[in-house]
């Protein structure tokens, strides 16, 4: 996989999807960014590639307890 990966941008439609194979969630204000777990460590991407793990140090700490396999999750942090 290559790294960062491009994450899924939300867009406005008129009617949500129909169907089992679909899921959505509402768009709402905050930061998303890809967290990979690596056998080194962690690394945390903005949606521009950008590593941003300096701003969320507390993230990455919780993300070592995750198991190394070079897996990346979505994650996404409202603001108030």
């Amino acid at each position: 996989m290559k790294y960062p990966i491009q994450v899924a941008r939300a867009r406005a439609v008129p009617v949500l999807p129909a169907g089992s194979a679909w899921h959505f969630e509402i768009k709402v204000d905050g930061h998303r960014m890809i967290v990979r777990r690596t056998e080194d460590g962690v690394i945390c991407y903005a949606r521009s590639g950008r590593i941003v793990m300096p701003h969320w140090m507390d993230l990455a700490a919780s993300a070592m307890r995750l198991r190394s396999h070079q897996h990346a999750w979505p994650v996404f942090l409202p603001t108030a």
